[in-house]
């Protein structure tokens, strides 16, 4: 009978051992799994089967920023809200810093995207070493408009270990529900889109906005030709 013990105590203790090495190497695994949350700008081409757009697309890097800087994001605030905090003023979508790195890839994307690509940013901007706080959609010219469609703005991932970086594979999905639409500093140049019937009723499309680039660009110019 001690025989039969020892060999169960000895047994017992390989056993637990082994647990705790396993243990050990998955939950290595699993924070290896984990990249700490970083500052990026990355810009891409997507084709599609229906895409009809007139690609590429010569703008300068001066040209866009000057449109970029003129959009706004539109909060649409609760009646709570409003009463506590008194309404949201528009924010720019990107800031002075944020927009001169972002500006020359997304004119290189458009120089170089064909008929059937929309050119699609991602931007995250790194809060802390798990949390960074997501900018990504995408935008596309076609006849005299520039539009720009938003997925995401500022929205905040959590980095969890062991989970795919969603929110970098899928940057046209927006990773949490927002409540905003997108405005331009000069209404004039903005041109109304055509939303399909479902979209009206149920409003799943992402927040867009499309700008008469051309006539903008032109105003810039009168305007900086008459100082």
């Amino acid at each position: 009978m001690d025989r039969v013990a020892d060999r169960s105590i000895v047994s017992g203790i390989f056993m637990a051992a082994c647990v705790v090495l396993l243990a050990a190497a998955c939950d290595f695994h699993y924070r290896a799994a984990a990249e700490p949350a970083t500052d990026e700008v990355a810009v891409q081409t997507i084709s599609e089967v229906r895409g009809e757009y007139d690609h590429p697309a010569r703008l300068s890097a001066q040209e866009l920023t000057s449109i970029l800087e003129e959009v706004r994001i539109e909060y649409k605030n609760h009646w709570l809200q409003r009463l506590i905090t008194g309404e949201l003023a528009p924010a720019p979508l990107f800031e002075d810093a944020l927009l001169a790195r972002v500006a020359p890839p997304l004119v290189e994307a458009l120089g170089k995207a064909g008929a059937r690509d929309r050119v699609v940013f991602y931007v995250a901007q790194r809060r802390s070493d798990d949390r960074r706080d997501v900018t990504s959609g995408a935008l596309f010219v076609k006849g005299r408009s520039l539009t720009i469609v938003l997925a995401n703005y500022r929205n905040r991932v959590d980095v969890v270990p062991g989970l795919a970086a969603y929110d970098r594979q899928a940057p046209e999905t927006a990773v949490a529900p927002q409540r905003f639409s997108l405005g331009f500093a000069r209404g004039e140049f903005v041109i109304e889109p055509q939303r399909e019937a479902i979209d009206e009723v149920l409003r799943i499309a992402p927040p867009s906005l499309a700008v008469d680039y051309a006539q903008f660009l032109q105003y810039k110019s009168r305007t900086a030709a008459g100082r």
